[in-house]
């Protein structure tokens, strides 16, 4: 299959879409798919798509002008699925361009670009065009699929996230580096409960902040957070919860696994989500994880069989289960550890998230566009 694979985040770029992007893209190529990238992203140098693995950045000019980069990608759209990596531009042009071409088009839902693009009265016309004109929508979560199709009548498939367990691991150095971390860091050997990534509002931090400071979790474990973290937050840190709180700035993806190694617990109180790499990371690292009920947190958690969930919002019941996990005995969390890499390997691979994709694609019929390539014919 041919397919134009049009995105906003890619490798070079770093973050979670990007790593995504490139991702499905790679374990689409390996299956055998021809597959070009359209990068929509400013301040990247455009460069030769025969010597950089089918990559094209648009230049400046061309990013200003979306209707030159449809009639210069000409020969790359021509019979191909047009894929758009997220509801957003990139999706927007997927659907648009498919229609005119009259080629099979699909757009994948990743979390903001629903979350947010949907409650924005400027930018959610770009939201229901997708969904009306895409031959088909995926969505991360099956909560989010379920809300999506009320709102279309085209096919939405759940199309969850995914990690490569063999490319992600332990090192011997990890479990070395961790040990020489509680010993520099924690005066006591207590537990530690942590946060990994981009720690944005809705990653429910102001919650776990408010776990420890009134449910007598700041005597029992240690809070570190690994990534951003809003500046107020920051700030109020250094006032009131120095005696509980550590922080580490960014780390690239590599150095993770280490502060993985020595966290407990990775507590996952978010508001709203999607499917965030966190979440995969730790479970395919056997690591226990603790989350609220949102986004497609119950789609990979078997509570209490591979990790536990507690209801969003609740102080009381995040407490509950924090307590529970942190009384689980040896063999408890080594049970529970083994079934949270198990659910990994057999549902979350990236042959799982590529086999869904290309079903639904599969499934789909062409836009009901002109089958011909637009060119400069004369009427008549």
């Amino acid at each position: 299959m041919k397919i134009m694979w049009i995105t906003s985040r890619h490798p070079p770029k770093s973050g979670g879409l990007a790593q995504s992007s490139g991702r499905i893209v790679n374990s689409l190529r390996d299956r055998g798919h021809a597959v070009t990238v359209l990068h929509l992203s400013r301040g990247m140098s455009p460069y030769d798509p025969a010597t950089q693995g089918m990559v094209i950045v648009p230049d400046a000019k061309s990013l200003a002008e979306p209707e030159r980069l449809f009639w210069i990608c000409q020969n790359v759209l021509k019979d191909s699925v047009l894929i758009g990596f997220g509801g957003n531009q990139a999706g927007y042009y997927a659907a648009l361009w498919a229609g005119w071409l009259g080629q099979k088009s699909m757009v994948l839902f990743r979390g903001n670009d629903f979350e947010k693009l949907v409650h924005d009265p400027k930018q959610s016309w770009m939201v229901h065009f997708i969904l009306h004109h895409a031959g088909a929508v995926g969505a991360v979560s099956r909560e989010m699929a379920r809300r999506i199709r009320t709102m279309t009548r085209k096919p939405v498939v759940f199309t969850p996230n995914s990690i490569d367990p063999e490319a992600w691991g332990f090192l011997t150095q990890d479990w070395e580096k961790a040990q020489m971390w509680r010993k520099e860091h924690l005066a006591k050997d207590k537990p530690v409960i942590a946060m990994i990534g981009e720690l944005k509002s809705k990653k429910g931090l102001d919650a776990a902040l408010k776990l420890f400071t009134s449910f007598g979790f700041r005597e029992r474990a240690v809070l570190l957070t690994v990534g951003a973290v809003p500046e107020h937050l920051l700030e109020y840190r250094d006032k009131s919860c120095g005696d509980f709180w550590i922080h580490v700035p960014y780390q690239k993806r590599e150095e993770l696994p280490v502060f993985y190694a020595l966290s407990d617990i990775i507590l996952m109180p978010h508001l709203y989500d999607g499917m965030p790499n966190v979440l995969l990371e730790a479970m395919a690292l056997g690591r226990i994880v603790a989350a609220s009920l949102a986004g497609a947190m119950p789609d990979v958690i078997q509570d209490g069989v591979n990790g536990f969930l507690f209801n969003r919002f609740d102080l009381s019941d995040m407490a509950r289960v924090l307590d529970k996990v942190l009384n689980l005995t040896q063999a408890q969390r080594k049970q529970i550890s083994n079934a949270a890499k198990e659910r990994i390997s057999e549902c979350f691979q990236p042959k799982h998230e590529v086999s869904r994709i290309v079903q639904a694609i599969s499934d789909v019929g062409a836009s009901p566009g002109s089958p011909d390539s637009p060119g400069d014919k004369s009427p008549g």
